[in-house]
């Protein structure tokens, strides 16, 4: 599924919580190491309930943008067209003189304004991509960490990263057994978010004191 594996892309990370101190007290009593635990994200998306509310709902997204990227070909089209018919009626211009003429004037203001908008479409999913996965990450991360505790570990590791992982330390199974046994966690809010929202500047932080 391609639409999985661009939001798996964007939502598999290597995961370090660090466990709360009763945990430590007992893994300390139990073993002086540290234990690491992993979870495979792209099998979260794939086969939880939350994973398959967001692909679908992302997947609307993505439709109803293409829709509206079809509608914009014809116009496209009439801008290939113009600019084709542009090139021959100043092909004998110098390109001062093509810079001055209105009509190229026109026709440059006008493939501006439509190029911004198909990537202003582009820039939509995307968004809305992002702040998807902020709200999977923020759905998973307590069940990750809370599954991660019970089994006594300090830290969680994406099995994409890893070079191998016994079945015992894999707690994917455990995460989406969770996600899908809570309401609250089987579902999430995926609208459509402009690109505007994905580019706004964050506030400057202040500097750090001298």
């Amino acid at each position: 599924m391609r639409l999985l594996s661009i939001i798996s892309a964007a939502a598999i990370a290597v995961v370090a919580l660090a466990a709360t101190p009763d945990a430590f007290a007992q893994r300390g009593r139990n073993n002086q190491s540290t234990t690491a635990v992993a979870i495979n994200y792209q099998r979260v998306l794939a086969e939880s309930a939350l994973g398959r509310d967001i692909q679908a709902k992302l997947g609307q997204v993505r439709q109803q943008i293409g829709t509206e990227a079809q509608a914009l070909q014809p116009e496209g089209q009439a801008i290939e067209q113009e600019g084709q018919r542009l090139q021959t009626a100043l092909r004998n211009r110098s390109p001062e003189q093509i810079r001055n003429d209105p009509a190229a004037q026109a026709f440059a203001q006008r493939q501006q304004q439509f190029q911004a908008r198909a990537s202003a479409l582009q820039g939509d999913f995307e968004c809305t991509q992002v702040l998807t996965l902020r709200e999977f990450d923020r759905l998973v991360s307590p069940v990750v960490r809370s599954v991660m505790e019970a089994r006594g570990a300090g830290i969680v590791l994406d099995s994409a990263s890893a070079q191998l992982v016994l079945p015992e330390f894999d707690i994917t199974t455990a995460v989406i057994q969770q996600l899908d046994q809570n309401q609250a966690t089987r579902t999430a809010n995926v609208t459509r978010q402009p690109v505007a929202q994905c580019t706004q500047q964050a506030p400057a932080q202040a500097p750090p004191a001298q």
